[in-house]
């Protein structure tokens, strides 16, 4: 499972119980932007979405809270924005409080969304320094999610779920036109996806499921929903794990198991669920591949 640079799929998201509203779009546009230097003493500059890092090893950015005391957007420190970087929090409503931060920072253009509360509630990035912001970072009800526009087209291409206590990847989505058509887990925690959901005839919902039940990275089964039931038909396995399925079976009376087990491991308010019409009740407690093989 990759790690990708600080990015998330952009979405409207609020911190705690509150379900997110995903959307394909990034927003933004430093080109549209106006800066200031940085506010007076005491105010301090909350940092740039931070690079996961290799999986499993990385801390996950805070994205709790903001730092104390931001001052206003007027409060200016003659000292500050040497070396073509900037700091300029944004009262965008007028209400007082400061809605948005925006910072270029060793070259890199970053927009912090703040809520009422003083929670961030996204962080978008444009890290290759082209004039739009292909990716963005921001929390959910479970965790952290990241996206990337990987063509800059202005939709994301990979979403990437990441633990918030070690910043490293357990899931990741591949996106295309607004739907999630390919998603790996690590259900383990070794760094490893061991369940790979595909949707091979782009109707929205997962039909094919290949398990790494043994944690060698190998896949040992497959399971094929061909009809479009929602229960697997046909399994192929690798019986020596030499990393060549050689062995199948057929099945009509759903003995080889359905989607839904697999779906139940995607939290209930995710997109995937909107876009394939399923809501499972609640995710079971540390499933794995081994678990449902």
């Amino acid at each position: 499972m990759s790690n990708p640079r600080a990015a998330q799929n952009t979405q409207t998201t609020t911190t705690g119980a509150e379900t997110a509203s995903p959307s394909p779009n990034l927003t933004g546009d430093p080109r549209a932007a106006t800066y200031t230097t940085a506010p007076t003493a005491g105010g301090q500059q909350p940092t740039a979405a931070a690079d996961p890092g290799p999986a499993g090893t990385a801390t996950a950015p805070d994205l709790t809270t903001t730092t104390t005391d931001l001052g206003a957007a007027g409060d200016t420190d003659p000292t500050a924005g040497a070396g073509g970087e900037y700091y300029s929090p944004r009262d965008v409503d007028g209400d007082g409080d400061v809605d948005l931060i925006h910072t270029r920072i060793e070259g890199i253009d970053t927009i912090t969304h703040i809520d009422e509360d003083g929670s961030i509630t996204l962080v978008e990035q444009d890290t290759d320094g082209n004039g739009t912001y292909e990716t963005g970072i921001a929390p959910t009800a479970t965790g952290i999610r990241l996206a990337e526009d990987l063509d800059d087209d202005g939709t994301v291409d990979l979403a990437t779920h990441l633990d918030p206590a070690t910043g490293a990847p357990v899931r990741q989505d591949v996106i295309e036109d607004g739907r999630i058509t390919d998603t790996r887990l690590d259900t383990t925690a070794d760094g490893n996806p061991d369940v790979h959901l595909i949707d091979s005839n782009g109707d929205g919902r997962f039909d094919t499921a290949l398990l790494a039940t043994d944690l060698d990275g190998v896949t040992n089964d497959t399971l094929v929903d061909t009809n479009g039931d929602g229960t697997f038909d046909l399994r192929t396995a690798d019986t020596d794990n030499d990393g060549t399925q050689e062995s199948f079976d057929t099945a009509t009376d759903g003995h080889l198991g359905s989607i839904e087990q697999f779906e139940a491991l995607i939290p209930a308010e995710d997109h995937y669920h909107e876009q394939a019409g399923t809501y499972p009740a609640e995710t079971p407690a540390d499933p794995s591949a081994i678990d449902l093989a």
